[in-house]
């Protein structure tokens, strides 16, 4: 069989810190220095897969950029991979991968690296069910992905509201989707929703899952809101920066702040970065302040997300949104607008590789 293009995105040099990455200087396209033999290429005992879908929030390693994917088998050498098998978890911006992917790959030594720093590499691609056209594919790189995994765990282990409480979420319908999984779990269980978003598209979009105050914050003043509509009882954190210390000003003593995100100084240079104003309110109220990361959920939860979650959406009783751009060649554009905020569309970003 002839050799087969292998197009690919190469992180070719780190932005200097805080600064986003620039396209064709830090983060590059390569359409076409890159060959294989589908047929023939050695597997070593691993499988190839073909990629299909990617999502953006991806590992920038030394080469090959990295991270979460939707991959089908082709051919495989490994026990219990079979060709024609979905495979979800993390892979290579590329077309084809002889997988366990090499190019990329930290060696990873936890003694080198910060306390507990994750290694991103062990979440490795895991067989999903073949959907056979109940739901798309898709679905696996939102609400049954990571996204949906990290606002079920998250939600299940940390979130301790009761019926009639209230919570605020910001940016609630943002492409990161676990936010708007987040206002359906709390509605679900009877909770108030409060959820801020910067367009009145994505605040829309959240009234349609069912919000009881959606707002634009660009029209209307976390502060203001929140002295309407609060107290709140459980703050669940994308923003950091203004939305943080407005939260800390509404929240009743002995309640929690969740903090999955801080998307307001994410891409900002150090100097820039929003100061916070209302920390003492966390001693005197004797707060409850919290990070995550997904996996030290996993192992609790992750049964019952399998168990409750698709049952949930095939009832319509959790939904997600996807929003497309077609091509891996667009994969790098689309990324950095996607962190200078630029798109309008609700719904997780993705990037289709390949139909199948």
């Amino acid at each position: 069989m002839p050799l087969t293009t292998n197009p690919r995105v190469i992180f070719a040099e780190r932005p200097p810190y805080g600064h986003l990455p620039i396209v064709g200087k830090h983060l590059v396209f390569d359409p076409s220095s890159h060959t294989i033999d589908l047929d023939n290429v050695p597997l070593n005992g691993g499988f190839l897969s073909k990629t299909l879908i990617l999502r953006y929030t991806p590992v920038t390693l030394d080469v090959l950029v990295v991270g979460p994917g939707l991959v089908v088998v082709l051919r495989s050498e490994k026990e219990g991979v079979n060709p024609g098998d979905y495979m979800y978890g993390q892979t290579t911006w590329e077309a084809y991968t002889v997988q366990p992917y090499v190019e990329g790959r930290i060696d990873f030594k936890p003694e080198e690296w910060a306390a507990d720093t994750f290694d991103m590499d062990s979440l490795a691609l895991q067989v999903v069910p073949n959907p056979n056209g109940h739901y798309p594919v898709s679905k696996y790189i939102s609400l049954l992905g990571t996204p949906g995994l990290t606002a079920f765990v998250a939600y299940q282990g940390l979130v301790e509201a009761k019926e009639g409480d209230t919570i605020f979420v910001s940016s609630g319908a943002s492409g990161e989707s676990p936010k708007s999984i987040v206002v359906q779990l709390a509605k679900l269980g009877g909770l108030k929703v409060i959820a801020s978003a910067g367009s009145d598209a994505k605040v829309e979009y959240m009234r349609s899952l069912g919000a009881d105050v959606p707002f634009n914050y660009k029209k209307q003043s976390y502060n203001s809101v929140l002295a309407e509509h609060g107290p709140i009882h459980v703050f669940w954190d994308n923003v950091g920066g203004e939305a943080l210390d407005a939260a800390l000003h509404a929240m009743v003593p002995k309640s929690r702040a969740i903090i999955c995100g801080c998307s307001a100084t994410d891409s900002c240079p150090p100097e820039e970065r929003y100061r916070l104003k209302n920390t003492h309110e966390i001693m005197k109220k004797r707060l409850d302040v919290r990070g995550f990361i997904v996996p030290e959920f996993i192992p609790q939860f992750f049964g019952k997300f399998m168990a409750e979650v698709p049952a949930l959406m095939a009832q319509g009783k959790l939904k997600s949104e996807e929003s497309a751009t077609e091509g891996i060649e667009n994969a790098a554009q689309a990324l950095v607008d996607m962190l200078l905020g630029k798109s309008d569309s609700v719904g997780k970003p993705i990037v289709v590789v390949a139909k199948e």
